[in-house]
């Protein structure tokens, strides 16, 4: 286990690899100084000039070709001509689970140092989130949606750096009609409210949709203050796609009829399209790939009949989500702001593949309407299932809650007028532990040392991409960096254990890679991206040199 001396470490080289902290279960808090998560002195570090906004779209669970501009059916135009007049990320990681995602992008390093190893694990308060650091260098800071990083108030976004937050402080609650938590305002089972407002227990609303509500506060929250002429950082943090499946009644239909062919077809389709247009790399095809949802033809016709309609309400979700982007784009572009704004987008891990059996202890609900008629309407909970998540994910290998590239490889895109390569597609490796020193990077403030307005803090484990997207620097990483992370045992994620050094992969199922009996396979991405071909036995100096950096670091 590495120890806290060890998760304080800066960056080290061993043989001339630049190794990146791994994520492990039970790191341990000291007491570091304390927060200040005040931005206002920040105004003043930078003028405004022209420095862009930034704003981060962040979906729930959403597949690798659930949007248009990856191969999909479903329809997304204002995600899609984004997308198409940037940059296409073909090859953008996040971790295989909601708040680990979410602790890599507001940490700028991996999600076990950050301290996010069970769910409603909060941040490490000797962590300087990406928020602090943009309102510490004149950026006012924006958070709308899902934060998924700590229930208790003094874990929210209000206490992390965001000047203004409407924040659902759990992993997923009702999208329509009301909470699915008791009380006004909701409050969980532990007592701490569903939703803070700026750090205050949050209302519900009456008719809500969370795609709508999320959007309406961000743009109530940057419209507050276009005035000033400082720059900005949104996050709009959706919970759509996630489960439980439901969109506004007058879009429940939109899909009605389009998958009757069922998931197989819809692979097969899919696949073709993002061979098109080129979004897929050479060496993937189908050939191979094993699946382990059953065929569809051998399931019966209530079965299907149910896994139609969840997927058409999936794919509404998606759609309507779609739409609130539009929302918020046809406002930045009316209040002046859109051509200086700076738009990421991705999902937070691969696609979802749990049984519609499931139900989840942390959303308290007992008057669940399951009949096949509410499908997607208030009171129902239903998921979208194993079949059509690998329809969105294949051919890589396996699902959301795995290390496998169809657990953490996602749909992303970034925009800009000064993007070197518009409508262009780059297959670099990234991670969501980029976007901090990325955004900084825009920020004109380049990450440094491990000191943040008097405090001790974690160093910052990833490497901007801003000059990769401009066409104005470089590499992201040398060819013998190497990128190291693990995923804890919790909360039905199996513990897996990753390093890349591209286009090299090395993976266990073994968490605790310091143990001396841990079997380890090795992939190479570049050849074999659908990691059908375990080569460690073949490459066994290769194997034993990578599995050495891993140990040592580990000591």
């Amino acid at each position: 286990m590495i120890g806290e001396l060890m998760l304080r470490a800066q960056k080290i080289s061993i043989s001339g690899v630049l190794l990146f902290s791994a994520a492990i279960v039970g790191c341990q808090q000291t007491d570091p100084p304390e927060v200040n998560s005040s931005a206002d002195e920040g105004f003043a570090a930078g003028a405004a000039g022209d420095r862009p906004n930034i704003l981060l779209i962040v979906a729930d669970d959403l597949g690798y070709q659930d949007v248009g501009f990856f191969g999909s059916e479903i329809s997304t135009p204002n995600l899609d001509e984004l997308a198409l007049g940037g940059l296409r990320l073909t090859n953008f990681h996040a971790a295989p689970g909601c708040a680990l995602t979410r602790a890599m992008l507001m940490s700028g390093t991996t999600s076990g140092e950050a301290g996010v190893n069970v769910l409603d694990d909060p941040l490490r308060t000797d962590v300087a989130t990406l928020s602090e650091r943009l309102g510490a260098v004149g950026y006012h800071t924006y958070m709308a949606g899902k934060w998924n990083l700590g229930v208790a108030p003094e874990d929210g976004p209000a206490e992390r750096g965001f000047e203004n937050s409407y924040a659902l402080m759990k992993a997923a609650d009702n999208h329509i009609g009301r909470s699915t938590f008791p009380g006004s305002p909701p409050t969980t089972r532990d007592g701490f409210s569903a939703y803070l407002e700026n750090g205050e227990p949050a209302e519900g609303e009456d008719g809500w949709f969370s795609s709508r509500i999320y959007t309406d506060k961000l743009i109530e929250y940057i419209d507050g203050n276009l005035d000033d002429d400082v720059p900005w950082f949104g996050y709009l943090a959706f919970t759509a796609p996630h489960w439980p499946l439901q969109v506004p009644d007058d879009w429940i239909d939109s899909y009605a009829g389009r998958y009757d062919e069922g998931y197989n077809v819809l692979l097969e389709a899919r696949y073709r399209e993002g061979k098109r247009l080129g979004v897929f790399p050479d060496a993937l095809d189908l050939e191979g790939y094993m699946g382990s949802a059953p065929p569809w033809e051998v399931l019966d016709e209530d079965e299907r009949r149910i896994l139609i309609r969840t997927m058409e309400v999936y794919a509404a979700m998606v759609e309507n989500m779609d739409m609130h982007v539009g929302r918020l784009i046809d406002f930045l572009n009316t209040s002046g702001e859109l051509d200086n704004t700076v738009i990421m987008f991705s999902s937070d891990n691969g696609a979802d593949g749990i049984s519609r059996s499931f139900r989840p202890t942390t959303v308290p609900r007992t008057d669940t309407d399951n009949s096949f008629e509410n499908i997607g309407r208030a009171e129902s909970f239903f998921t979208v299932g194993r079949g059509w998540g690998e329809a969105a994910m294949a051919p890589y290998r396996d699902l959301k809650g795995s290390m496998y590239e169809g657990g953490t490889l996602v749909a992303a895109f970034i925009n800009y007028a000064e993007i070197a390569d518009k409508s262009g597609i780059d297959h670099t490796y990234l991670t969501m532990m980029d976007l901090l020193p990325t955004f900084l990077d825009i920020a004109e403030s380049p990450v440094s040392g491990t000191e943040f307005q008097g405090r001790q803090v974690l160093p910052v484990r990833g490497s901007s991409f801003w000059g990769l997207a401009t066409g104005s620097g470089g590499r992201v990483r040398d060819s013998s960096d190497a990128v190291l992370w693990s995923v804890p045992m919790s909360n039905g994620l199996e513990g897996e254990t990753v390093m890349v050094r591209w286009p090299w992969k090395l993976y266990s199922e073994n968490s605790d890679a310091l143990d001396g009996a841990v079997q380890w396979s090795l992939y190479n991405l570049e050849s074999d991206p659908g990691e059908r071909q375990d080569v460690a036995l073949e490459r066994p100096e290769l194997t034993a040199e990578l599995t050495s950096l891993w140990q040592a670091y580990g000591r």
